[in-house]
């Protein structure tokens, strides 16, 4: 039995704090990285959204979507927080069928449903080591591969104004192929002349 315990409230005191002073930087690291992918959620947002109305083109749409995206990214608050070594994500946005991205969202012939932007968002602040805790990746090297996730919005898709006039175009000659029973066939006594494709604001 110790004749002198002189000390130990002080050794305790010391191993406590630094068991605190782990636990609190493990609660800083996960907040901030919650603070940070909803952020980067609300980017993704940002260029669906550019990605979805109706341009001249999809090619038009895709670049806006990019466009926005890189606006984000450069911006003066925004770009300190994926240039510093804590946070990346990648430098091209995915814009359109996100199913490609990640094949699961396409079972049950749920491709439509998601059309929009995604990014690969991989939390590097969270592979650390806490003293006498460990590491928070078992063999962690610190690339944070462990901590890495596909963060996207899928808002959809509106048709082009170039895919618009070619439906437009199209559907007199759809109508003259539909096959009717009981009757005489749309293509009779009509032709294809004469025929003028109007959008009417819209497909």
């Amino acid at each position: 039995m110790m004749q002198n315990q002189r000390g130990l409230i002080t050794v305790d005191f010391l191993f406590s704090l630094v068991l605190i002073m782990g636990m609190t930087g493990l609660l800083f690291v996960l907040t901030f990285s919650m603070s940070i992918a909803a952020v980067t959620q609300y980017v993704t947002f940002a260029a669906a959204r550019n990605f979805v109305p109706s341009h001249v083109d999809q090619a038009a749409q895709l670049a806006r979507a990019q466009a926005k995206y890189d606006e984000l990214l450069n911006n003066p608050v925004l770009r300190p927080l994926y240039t510093g070594g804590w946070f990346t994500v990648d430098a091209q946005v995915t814009v359109g069928d996100l199913t490609q991205a990640v094949p699961a969202f396409g079972q049950d012939n749920a491709v439509n449903k998601f059309w929009g932007a995604g990014t690969n968002f991989t939390a590097r602040i969270l592979d650390f080591r806490i003293p006498f805790f460990g590491s928070t990746v078992p063999d962690g090297d610190g690339s944070g591969s462990g901590f890495k996730s596909y963060l996207s919005s899928s808002l959809g898709r509106e048709p082009t104004s170039a895919e618009c006039i070619e439906f437009t175009a199209s559907r007199w000659t759809a109508i003259r192929n539909l096959q009717v029973s009981g009757g005489a066939a749309y293509s009779t006594g009509t032709g294809t002349q004469g025929y003028f494709p109007m959008t009417d604001d819209g497909c």
